[in-house]
């Protein structure tokens, strides 16, 4: 008996070859999918498994029950991407290296590894920040701006995650009333990336007025680039739609 903690990758057919043949062994296969968007549904990815996907809640997963099932039969725990980007995971592992639970990881590609795909150099990405939606939080938190500051201050490029849920537009709104609060000055434009790693992968370079206009599904993510290389700059703008 064992939990395997299972990264997905980025698209519905991402999973390694490992890892697909330790899902099959498992008696239950559960889904984390509430921290993320996901670029295709539940169904499509039980289907491309070939197993029933049972998706967990937030309260579920911070219970840990899951671990204590995996005494008695193998579990799988899916995560979109990389399965060890966050902290929640890292402490299933703790648990189980603590009560002596069998356990096995299956890394994966994240969008840490696919901003690459800009063009632009992941040496020169900075510290990563999260965009809370504002629907959430009246009170219009704007924090995440400083790690962009930070970063900025090294010459170094910020990547943006952002809330589920919150559209691209709203994000582009709280990012430049965020920038005018804090008083940091956007770049002319910014890097939007949609559905990275999938076959419907877009990115995008242009001004905010600009990005508002186009339309560009979820998932998707920021990128205020700092200074751009000659080599970043060719690259990005032949990558661009």
């Amino acid at each position: 008996m064992a939990f395997n903690l299972i990264g997905l990758g980025l698209d519905v057919n991402s999973i390694s070859a490992d890892a697909l043949v330790a899902v099959k062994k498992c008696g239950v296969v559960y889904l984390e999918n509430y921290t993320v968007n996901f670029p295709y549904s539940v169904e499509e990815l039980s289907e491309s498994l070939s197993v029933d996907v049972v998706e967990l809640s937030r309260e579920k997963v911070e219970d840990e029950s899951v671990i204590e099932e995996s005494r008695e039969k193998n579990v799988a725990f899916l995560v979109y991407g990389d399965c060890l980007s966050a902290t929640t995971h890292i402490q299933f592992i703790s648990k189980c290296k603590k009560e002596k639970i069998n356990y096995n990881i299956f890394q994966n590609a994240s969008i840490l590894l696919a901003i690459a795909r800009t063009g632009l150099s992941p040496y020169k990405f900075g510290k990563v920040t999260s965009m809370p939606s504002w629907k959430e939080h009246t009170n219009k938190p704007t924090s995440f701006i400083s790690y962009i500051k930070d970063n900025s201050s090294i010459c170094a490029h910020s990547l943006i995650l952002t809330d589920i849920g919150l559209a691209l537009c709203d994000s582009l709104e709280q990012l430049s009333e965020s920038c005018g609060k804090e008083k940091f000055n956007l770049p002319e434009k910014i890097i939007v990336v949609s559905n990275a790693g999938t076959k419907n992968e877009k990115i995008y370079f242009d001004s905010i007025d600009n990005l508002k206009k186009a339309e560009i599904s979820m998932p998707f993510c920021l990128i205020v680039p700092h200074e751009l290389h000659f080599a970043e700059e060719e690259a990005l703008e032949v990558l661009k739609e």
